[in-house]
């Protein structure tokens, strides 16, 4: 019904425990007092805190789900010195590799939470309807961005929607198709919007947030039509605006053009600036841009100098700068995407191609740059055109390598064979799931 207002705000104290042998090994209530389980109001709020927490773990946007798309990709390279990173930008990832380990773990834990609140906001008789409405529809968001980081990097994954408190028969749940994940996914975001508001939150889920992520979703699974109306809603919203400037996404939190971010601060951190920047400015440098990809930047596009830094002679990332205190935003939905989204679905629905670059162009403008020539007509040219223009706005954003995959080059811009287009299931999980089947390759 689109009415409600924002009734907890997140609370810094809800940890996220992600120490488990199995992703369904997980305690929903590990941070609540043992007098607010989830059969309290404070208990749902606690809870509901706790699963936004839990998208803000280095094993996923405060680390690996910002920089292992890019560095599969050709955005940045291997710098350091972790086994796990360097056979991520070698495309060659061991079914072994704990990061990916720990990134599965990471996403079920998120889903068990939301599973658990999805279970229990029913049963909370101190619950008004509207904030039982409110909570169940910020669950189901919540539970569609982490499914859909599942089936992004692992295709079909277990779907699973019923809550679990441990390890038996009961949790060895046998994968889901790709198509079954999104459509749960897909299920969940319609519900999430039809009771979210319309309004300027971006550190909560909002109608604008569910819509935002269901363009994107759209897209990823060819729903074009849907993609360009979902995207033209956020647009037209009015609640959202392009800064005058790219920078400001990232120098100022929480501006207008933002539609969902991750808030973090000196209590609550991430390791971005630091893994991004050199020793000398108090980073480890683990990963930095490829040379190639700073070439790449046309003359004058202020994105470059603003994501990409040279000290001594190397390239850096700049984009997450704040290395003393590590409490970047992390920026998850914001309205660039959607002015791309728009235009690379009307390109695949073969709209008029000045529609199509009137949305590029609209970023490429505020980046500095000018109008794409009129003629960048064709269909391919149009599609070529936008998945450039995605590359530069989008860096270190969690989005290369599925973008190259979506547009059906990966294996031919990556060198690598169609079974790479996947990662591996974890090892770990085979050997306690003997449901699973392993992708294909490994």
């Amino acid at each position: 019904m689109k009415r409600h207002r924002y009734l907890w705000p997140i609370a810094a104290a809800v940890l996220l425990s992600t120490a488990c042998d199995s992703p369904l090994d997980t305690n929903p209530t590990d941070a609540i007092d043992s007098d607010d389980a989830l059969n309290t109001p404070r208990g749902i709020e606690l809870g509901l805190n706790g699963a936004y927490r839990g998208l803000q773990t280095s094993d996923l946007y405060g680390k690996v789900h910002m920089v292992y798309p890019d560095l599969y990709a050709d955005n940045l390279e291997f710098t350091g010195t972790f086994q796990t990173d360097r056979e991520v930008a070698l495309r060659n990832i061991s079914t072994s590799n704990v990061q990916i380990r720990d990134t599965w773990f990471a996403l079920y834990d998120g889903i068990n939470r939301t599973n658990n609140l999805l279970d229990a906001i029913p049963g909370v008789s101190g619950l008004s309807p509207e904030e039982a409405e409110q909570a169940t529809a910020e669950s189901l968001f919540l539970r569609s961005l982490y499914y859909s980081i599942l089936v992004m990097y692992h295709g079909g994954v277990p779907l699973i929607t019923e809550p679990s408190r441990g390890v038996d028969e009961s949790s060895q749940v046998p994968r889901a198709s790709e198509g079954e994940v999104w459509n749960r996914v897909i299920t969940d975001l319609e519900a999430a919007s039809a009771s979210l508001a319309y309004e300027f939150n971006p550190v909560r889920a909002t109608a604008g947030a569910a819509d935002a992520l269901l363009a994107r979703v759209y897209l990823e699974t060819g729903e074009y039509a849907l993609a360009r109306d979902k995207a033209t809603a956020v647009i037209e919203s009015g609640i959202y605006q392009l800064n005058d400037d790219y920078e400001s996404n990232w120098t100022t939190k929480r501006t207008r053009e933002t539609i969902f971010t991750l808030p973090y601060s000196i209590n609550t951190t991430n390791s971005l600036a630091f893994w991004f920047f050199p020793d000398a400015l108090g980073g480890r440098r683990g990963f930095a841009p490829t040379q190639e990809f700073f070439d790449a930047h046309e003359d004058g596009d202020a994105r470059r100098d603003f994501n990409i830094g040279i000290n001594g002679g190397d390239l850096f990332g700049k984009k997450y700068f704040r290395i003393v205190n590590e409490d970047d935003d992390v920026v998850v939905l914001r309205l660039a995407e959607m002015y791309l989204i728009r235009a690379e679905a009307n390109a695949r629905l073969n709209a008029d191609a000045q529609t199509v670059r009137d949305d590029i162009d609209i970023v490429r403008n505020r980046a500095g740059l000018p109008d794409l020539p009129a003629t960048v007509d064709t269909q391919q040219e149009l599609l070529d055109a936008v998945l450039n223009e995605r590359r530069f706005e989008f860096a270190f954003e969690g989005h290369r390598f599925f973008d190259l995959r979506r547009f059906g080059v990966a294996t031919t811009v990556l060198g690598i064979t169609p079974e790479r287009l996947l990662f591996p299931i974890p090892q770990a999980e085979m050997d306690v799931n003997p449901a699973l089947e392993q992708n294909p390759g490994y």
